[in-house]
């Protein structure tokens, strides 16, 4: 019980953005189990939150590691409504981000088809779209294209990653519609895109703000994949 407690506030820090607090209640929770998956989870997730992604690794392929164990017997027979297996895919989705921030495409590849395997809702609709991007990464349009409709609901942002695969696969005419959508649920991205590098999110985070937190991250992670003749056809679309 006190290192599901200590578990518990390590949660409750975490979602208050008291990371040092969270490491220290983690860190009790697994002297007192060292095989509770989801406070390696928790305190990889700290050291993920901190840059600090060789530790973070590791600790998610120890929560993978110990959560595997715990699965039920018929695999791929349930979700994240089962309690059991969350900490299942919490590991291997940020297993996923960790190496996706490494630049290890190919490794991050594999957790994130296990999860959306398990799971395609939940954490398994981030897994989508991280799988997107990979499939931007690797020079898979098509895919990432696949990929991307399955978060659209998750990720408005989505949508303009979604023109850009259908624009890098010559498919202009649906590339056109997804950035016309794009810019119905999510117009202020725009600017960025088509603007960068005159334009870019402030450089200061405000984790309190969500809008700020999407547009920085999308910036981050795709800004470098969109060719000038994309970016083209984007502000066209965008009017004067």
């Amino acid at each position: 019980m006190a290192a599901r407690e200590e578990e518990r506030l390590g949660w409750k820090d975490m979602e208050h953005g008291e990371l040092e607090n969270a490491e220290i209640h983690f860190r009790r929770a697994l002297e007192l189990d060292p095989y509770r998956a989801d406070s390696l989870n928790g305190l990889g997730q700290v050291y993920l939150s901190w840059g600090e992604l060789e530790q973070a690794q590791e600790l998610f392929q120890m929560a993978l590691a110990q959560a595997e164990q715990d699965l039920p017997r018929n695999k791929r027979h349930t979700s994240w409504d089962d309690a059991s297996i969350r900490p299942y895919l919490r590991a291997l989705y940020h297993l996923g981000v960790t190496l996706f921030r490494q630049e290890r495409w190919d490794e991050a590849q594999e957790p994130l088809e296990e999860l959306v395997a398990w799971d395609a809702k939940a954490l398994g609709g981030d897994g989508y779209y991280l799988l997107g991007l990979l499939g931007l990464r690797t020079g898979r349009p098509k895919d990432a294209a696949e990929f991307f409709q399955e978060s659209l609901a998750r990720y408005p942002e989505a949508f303009y990653s979604l023109g850009l695969s259908y624009f890098l696969q010559g498919r202009l005419t649906e590339a056109r519609q997804a950035w016309s959508d794009g810019l119905d649920v999510v117009p202020g991205l725009s600017a960025f895109i088509v603007g960068f590098p005159a334009l870019l999110p402030l450089p200061v985070w405000k984790s309190s703000d969500e809008t700020f937190v999407r547009t920085s991250r999308y910036i981050e992670n795709t800004i470098d994949l969109w060719t000038a003749p994309a970016k083209g056809d984007l502000r066209a679309l965008m009017g004067p």
